[in-house]
This record gives structure tokens, C-alpha cells and sequence, in this order.
């Protein structure tokens, strides 16, 4: 059976609290879907199932200058939200940045300023009114 990851912001914060979503064929029951788990990861036990049926969207498609629009839809798809009881599965698109690469990120705001940066910040005088402020001057009401 194909059990395909479902990668969006939802997933990925339902991954960080154990529960991972899977996108599984419409035919797929409960059953079947523990048994490709526990036999496709090691070491993995499923505390709870949940299947969800998202219907697909109509879409309208144009089909010429005159014609009326004709209708599409996309396809039906199901999710599975799988809760375990012991164990872990490895998402490869939710993995955590390696420590090297935060170290990397870290370094560079600690960067020596240069002598023209410190000269502009300590003579300019706080921003007040924003990006626009010159642009309404002599217009009526602002005096």
C-alpha cells in the first residue's frame, strides 16, 4: 500500500505534538493502513487511526471567448491521522536543521559593524511617521 506523507504547516505541527498525517488510497480501512505501518517502519506501534475523506474542489475551466464555462473537479483523497503508541517515524521533509547549520546562521549577526553603519545610526534621528511622512506636507489639513 502507498502511504504518501502529507507535507503542509497543519502536519508538520501535528508531527511536532505525535501525530502523523498520511495521505492513503480512498479503498484504504483502518486495518490495512496499521499493518503497511508496522511492517514499513520497525520498532512502531499505532495507538490510534483516524481516516478523513477530503472531497476535491470544483474548478471552473474556461473554454473559449463565447462558451460557458464547464465546471472540473478535482480529485476525492483520504488522510490518515496516526497517533503511536511507542516509537518513532522519520519524515524526511519535517527533519530539524543539522547543529552546523544553526551555528552557521548564529555567526553572522555577531559581524563587526563598519565605521559608516555606526556614524549614520548615531547621528539619524528616529524614524516618525513612517516611510511616507514627508509625502503629506503642505496638503490641506496637515499643518
Amino acid at each position: 500500500m502507498l502511504l504518501i506523507p502529507r507535507v503542509s504547516e497543519k502536519a508538520y505541527a501535528q508531527n511536532l505534538a505525535g501525530t502523523y498525517v498520511f495521505e492513503v488510497p480512498l479503498t484504504a480501512n483502518k486495518a490495512e493502513i496499521k499493518k503497511a505501518l508496522e511492517s514499513e517502519f520497525s520498532g512502531v506501534k499505532i495507538k490510534d487511526i483516524r481516516l478523513v475523506v477530503a472531497k476535491g474542489k470544483a474548478k471552473v475551466a474556461r473554454r473559449g471567448k463565447r462558451a460557458r464555462p464547464g465546471v472540473g473537479k478535482r480529485n476525492d483523497f483520504k488522510k490518515a491521522y496516526i497517533t503511536l503508541l511507542e516509537g518513532k517515524i522519520e519524515i524526511a521533509a519535517f527533519k530539524a536543521e543539522e547543529p552546523d547549520a544553526k551555528a552557521k546562521t548564529e555567526e553572522k549577526p555577531a559581524a563587526a559593524k563598519t565605521k559608516g553603519s555606526e556614524l549614520t545610526s548615531e547621528k539619524s534621528e528616529p524614524n516618525k511617521g513612517g516611510l511616507f511622512a514627508k509625502r503629506r506636507t503642505g496638503r490641506r489639513g496637515d499643518k
